[in-house]
């Protein structure tokens, strides 16, 4: 089975599956195939918008942000409704996308249909009828949305991983060097600001034994930068420091009783690797590879692990609004409270509480960005106490009050 027969059985699946339309767009963004029930409010205000309809400008922006952002993209459709867009990326090139929707939020209200009349000039003749047609429309609860679109995107990109996991090598390889070129500018700024040798390798060998690999990969940047900016860039000399740096780790894993023979055979590889790099970056990313390596094999995650946290994660994504405590979802997973927060922490590199407030914040984006709601509804849905303490936490985590954001969107 080709790609394009791949692709059209999956995006048949989703439309059965789910009870949206699914349109099948080519690389010039015309339509050129349809899976499920159409919306017939979609082809009366197209009827009532005539030539000026701004659907398709719409729909291709919206299919021009998902392939910029390589993710599933969710708009407001200029009618009212909600649209998920996936582009379709084949060997590097854009093949198309896929558009599902509409869909809706809210409950079908006539003062909606009156706005898109008075924003596009319509005829009060359209009025009954594209409110009957809206009460056609799909209702989805505010949290199933990000979760459909995020189905929609598995279906397509799973067709593609290849060129998926290309792009995120890129993106691995890009963010590494920036991290590493500020480190390098602050450097330049203040020599003195860098820790020493023994200081960093001191800080990575803790992260690494204790299986933190975000703070491991930071610590790791870090001293890159240092390495680069010390020995003017030579491929050759920062070869050596990278060897010295693995060969620490070793034998501090060796020492904290690891399996001998398997950190021999991660050093083996990585200085069999080494002479085929010619590029910093390249040789940035072959450590950090084997870094990844160390830490997993310091501190395994265990599958019983893995899946008591992936169920606790699944609990508090459903009843995030409920303000699930840590001892609710601790019991939820048969753990005690106390080894249910330190297992979370390591699996999921965050706190609970921090993850907890992270799910209400993404769902407080989706609501502001595609909903009516008001911001008091808005901060009752999410779970807060009141509109002002969530006012004070979405602008702490975004930088924006709620009302700002949705004006800005």
């Amino acid at each position: 089975m080709d790609l394009s027969e791949q692709l059209q059985m999956n995006i048949q699946v989703y439309a059965n599956a789910t009870d949206i339309f699914v349109t099948l767009l080519d690389k010039d963004n015309k339509e050129s195939a349809h899976y499920g029930t159409p919306c017939s409010y979609c082809a009366i205000f197209r009827e009532a918008s005539g030539r000026h309809c701004p659907c398709d400008k719409s729909h291709a922006r919206s299919c021009e942000q998902a392939q910029n952002i390589g993710d599933a993209y969710i708009s407001l459709c200029p009618a009212g409704l909600i649209h998920f867009s996936v582009a379709v990326i084949h060997n590097g090139t854009y093949q198309g996308s896929v558009l599902a929707g509409p869909i809706t939020l809210d409950l079908p209200e006539m003062e909606s249909v009156d706005e898109v009349i008075r924003q596009f000039g319509l005829s009060l003749d359209y009025r009954r009828k594209l409110y009957t047609a809206l009460q056609n429309v799909p209702l989805i609860e505010p949290f199933q949305a990000r979760h459909l679109s995020r189905l929609l995107y598995l279906l397509i990109s799973n067709l593609t991983s290849g060129e998926k996991e290309r792009r995120e090598v890129l993106q691995t390889k890009a963010m590494q060097q920036a991290h590493i070129g500020e480190f390098i500018k602050l450097a330049k700024d203040d020599p003195d600001m860098s820790p020493s040798q023994f200081e960093s390798e001191k800080k990575l060998i803790n992260s690494v034994l204790s299986g933190d690999a975000a703070s491991a990969k930071k610590i790791l940047n870090d001293m890159l930068g240092q390495i680069y900016f010390t020995s003017g860039n030579n491929i050759d000399i920062i070869k050596v420091r990278t060897i010295e740096l693995i060969s620490a780790l070793s034998h501090a894993m060796y020492e904290a009783g690891l399996d001998e023979k398997t950190v021999y055979k991660m050093v083996d590889d990585y200085m069999r690797a080494l002479p085929e790099i010619h590029d910093i970056t390249d040789l940035s990313y072959l450590l950090m590879e084997t870094l990844e390596l160390l830490t997993n094999m310091a501190f395994p995650k265990s599958g019983n692990n893995t899946g008591l946290i992936r169920k606790a994660i699944a609990y508090i994504n459903e009843y995030y609004n409920q303000n699930p405590t840590l001892s609710e979802v601790a019991s939820h997973v048969s753990l005690n409270p106390s080894y249910f927060s330190a297992l979370f922490k390591k699996e999921t590199g965050t706190n609970f509480s921090a993850y907890l407030l992270n799910v209400k914040m993404e769902n407080a984006r989706l609501l502001l960005r595609n909903s009516n709601l008001s911001l008091s509804d808005i901060s009752a849905e999410l779970g807060f106490e009141s509109q002002s303490y969530f006012s004070k936490l979405f602008k702490k985590e975004t930088g924006l009050t709620p009302r700002d954001y949705r004006h800005h969107i």
